[in-house]
């Protein structure tokens, strides 16, 4: 195998293991320009292996959903990670709003590793809801709504119309894409539009995502970047990926 062929396959290799891959990311790991870089990545498309974003690219397969449960044994230690930024910003007596998704039941677990007095957690998931139930400490608001057997979210009129009596601090909120191109994106419409009334009758809105959901969409909106407080990530993020969202006015954490 040529040394063209076996770069090629590495990079293959770094999307399955972290979702997305960036030009630079490329340029660096392999000592190639960057035209070497985004030839590679133009010809691995050609062959219908990854789809080209801004900066890099995501597999072909990230376009079909993952069932909840495989998405909780993918990259473990930095959903910890996030969990932790995340519990870093709650403080005693707060009332926030955690969306469905892997992370934020990694954030639903870590509650329960700090003594607060009283925080209220309301949330449209009922796996987090389950996790919850009856911790000392944490009073639990869950929303009604249609289930989502993929992903354990209530959505629609029912769980609309319980987060229209609320008013919530700090939503948590789980994504499938984030981009600079179209924001923050998931796989199902109504869990979109959920997510976006929980939004809207919080103060601030923090994205939890980690690296693997960078500089990729899924197919419906949430919201646009504007509309958030800020993204949470990981350590792993690249530096150029990170330098591109601030240099667009996004706070990271």
């Amino acid at each position: 195998m040529g040394k063209t062929d076996s770069r090629r396959e590495a990079i293959i290799k770094t999307l399955r293991e972290n979702g997305a891959v960036t030009v630079s990311g490329i340029m660096e790991e392999f000592g190639v320009s960057e035209a070497t870089a985004r030839r590679d990545l133009e010809t691995l498309e050609q062959e219908k292996k990854l789809i080209r974003t801004f900066g890099g690219a995501i597999l072909e397969t990230v376009r079909t959903e993952i069932p909840f449960y495989s998405k909780m044994d993918l990259n473990p230690e930095e959903k910890r990670e996030l969990a932790d930024k995340a519990l870093s910003l709650i403080r005693d007596g707060d009332v926030i709003g955690l969306t469905g998704g892997s992370t934020t039941m990694a954030i639903a677990r870590a509650l329960q590793q700090r003594p607060f007095e009283r925080v209220t957690v309301v949330t449209n998931a009922i796996n987090i809801a389950f996790e919850l139930a009856g911790k000392p400490g944490i009073q639990l608001i869950v929303t009604g709504g249609v289930i989502r057997t993929q992903s354990f979210e209530l959505s629609g009129p029912l769980a609309d119309a319980t987060l229209g009596e609320l008013t919530i601090q700090k939503t948590f909120v789980g994504a499938d894409g984030v981009s600079l191109a179209r924001g923050i994106t998931t796989f199902d419409e109504l869990e979109a539009h959920t997510n976006r009334v929980m939004m809207r009758h919080s103060f601030e809105t923090y994205v939890v995502a980690d690296r693997s959901k960078w500089n990729r969409d899924s197919v419906f909106l949430i919201s646009g970047l504007s509309a958030v407080t800020a993204l949470l990530t990981d350590s792993g993020l690249d530096p150029a990926t990170r330098k591109a969202f601030s240099d667009a006015g996004t706070r990271l954490l």
